[in-house]
C-alpha cells in the first residue's frame, strides 16, 4: 500500500523540514507543501512526525492495500492559545500586572507550552468521498 504524506502546517516553520517516523523509524524529511510516499507493507504501521521538542500523536494506518493520503497540519489548539499568550504578553505593561502576576501568567505559558509540546502537529487521513 502507498500512502501519500502531504505538509500542510502554513507559517509556522514553513522554512524547516520535519521528521517522518514509521513504527519509530526515521523514513524521511518532509518540507511545507510538499508530498511524499511511503510504502506501507507491514499489517500495522505507525507514523509520526518530530521536530526538534515539537511532536504529533501516533497515527495508525491500516494496511488494506488501498493508496491512502495522510495530512500533517499544525494543531489548531497550539496556534490559537500561542496567539492568545502571545497577545497577552504584550498586554502586560498596558494594564500595569503586579511582578507576581506577571510570573504566574509566564508559568502557565510554560505549563501550556510543555502539554501541547507531543501534540503540536496533527496527521489526518484525507476522505476523498469515494
Amino acid at each position: 500500500m502507498n500512502v501519500h504524506v502531504t505538509r500542510r502546517t502554513g507559517f509556522y516553520g514553513m522554512a524547516t523540514p520535519i521528521k517522518v517516523l514509521k513504527n519509530g523509524e526515521p523514513c524521511f524529511m518532509i518540507a511545507n507543501n510538499t508530498t511524499k510516499t511511503i510504502e506501507v507493507s507491514e499489517a500495522e504501521a505507525e507514523l509520526q512526525v518530530r521536530f526538534y521538542f515539537l511532536g504529533s500523536d501516533t497515527f495508525y494506518l491500516k494496511n488494506d492495500g488501498l493508496d491512502k493520503e495522510i495530512e500533517i497540519t499544525m494543531s489548531p489548539i497550539l496556534l490559537s492559545n500561542y496567539l492568545v499568550f502571545f497577545f497577552l504578553m504584550l498586554m502586560i505593561p498596558l494594564v500595569g500586572m503586579s511582578i507576581a502576576a506577571i510570573l504566574i501568567f509566564v508559568l502557565l505559558y510554560f505549563i501550556f507550552l510543555f502539554f501541547m509540546l507531543k501534540k503540536a502537529y496533527v496527521i489526518k487521513e484525507i476522505d476523498d468521498g469515494a
